[in-house]
């Protein structure tokens, strides 16, 4: 999680946007920003950002609403079954690749149910231990995995989450027996690690970040191809010895399946415009995230392989159907 004065600075830089030419709503109604998550986030910090950009170049009410639970189903079924007019829009994560793979029952279809609108970052992870740790590097922590097969394990935010992909990945990579312990909370992950209960844990960079910043947390390694800039001094895992490893989780935006093609082109066009912004940049930085914009054409034509590249790390992750 974020802390307070760095969320006031986060409202603030979104709330002192440059001007720009006002652009025409396509709807007089109350639009809404749809988040999977509850305050503090980088989700919730980035749909905040936009909404407020959009209230201002529209001239039109854009409220946020937080839907958290159910490792984000509960915001995305919210999101499928709105009206098909652009007034619902959520932002959304790798979590929409996985549905297909870890649940036989849905109360939405992620393929069919929502169209893309626009992908604005991509998401790290960072592989966090305790600061008197004895694992200095990931080297560390790999020789001692495979020296004790099963006796290192690491904490992700839940089964099928993106950090239990990204730590599967991990272990497979590097060939060793890494434990996997599920929480329901990524906050709890740090608290655990940090005290001394869990060896090592992974968790997003956006949420590690004051953390590691404030010397209570090690960041061994990141997922990113390339290195976090908010981190400049933690190595990536391919730096690390993982020859290409690269596990990041996109940030992008949905909205019902049925929205007419010009509303999603406006709607894109202006959460791109935002994204482009200098403020948005420095949000997206502190967050220790890399910016990866993508219009809705660009996404669709992507959502195959990303449907695919998130199934075979399901596989690897070995978490079943339920």
């Amino acid at each position: 999680m974020i802390s307070r004065r760095q969320f006031a600075q986060f409202g603030l830089a979104a709330f002192a946007l440059p001007p720009f030419a006002m652009a025409a709503p396509f709807t007089s109604q109350t639009i809404k920003v749809i988040v999977p998550n509850s305050p503090g986030p980088g989700t919730d910090v980035l749909g905040r950002f936009f909404a407020s950009y959009m209230a201002k170049q529209w001239n039109s009410p854009v409220v946020v609403e937080n839907k958290a639970g159910s490792g984000g189903q509960i915001a995305t079924d919210f999101a499928a079954k709105a009206p098909p007019d652009g007034t619902v829009i959520l932002i959304t994560t790798s979590a929409h690749f996985t549905y297909p793979y870890l649940y036989t029952k849905l109360p939405f279809d992620p393929v069919n149910d929502l169209v893309p609108v626009a992908q604005f970052v991509q998401g790290g992870f960072a592989v966090v231990v305790a600061t008197n740790s004895p694992f200095k590097t990931i080297q560390d922590l790999i020789s001692e995995a495979k020296r004790k097969p099963g006796t290192i394990s690491f904490a992700s935010a839940g089964v099928g989450s993106p950090t239990h992909m990204a730590g599967a990945q991990f272990g497979h990579m590097a060939g060793a027996d890494i434990v996997h312990i599920p929480y329901k909370d990524a906050s709890q992950v740090m608290t655990d690690v940090i005290g001394g209960q869990l060896q090592m844990g992974l968790t997003g960079t956006s949420t590690a970040m004051s953390m590691i910043q404030a010397g209570k947390l090690r960041a061994l390694a990141v997922t990113t191809p390339k290195r976090v800039p908010a981190l400049g001094n933690v190595p990536t895992l391919d730096e690390s010895g993982l020859r290409g490893y690269d596990v990041t989780s996109p940030i992008f935006a949905v909205t019902r399946a049925g929205t007419p093609a010009a509303t999603v082109s406006e709607i894109s066009r202006i959460m791109l415009e935002a994204a482009s912004t200098p403020e948005f940049k420095e949000v997206a930085d502190r967050l220790g995230y890399v910016m990866d914009l993508q219009d809705s054409a660009k996404m669709r034509g992507n959502m195959q392989s990303e449907f695919a590249k998130w199934k075979r790390m399901v596989d690897i992750s070995g978490a079943k159907p339920g």
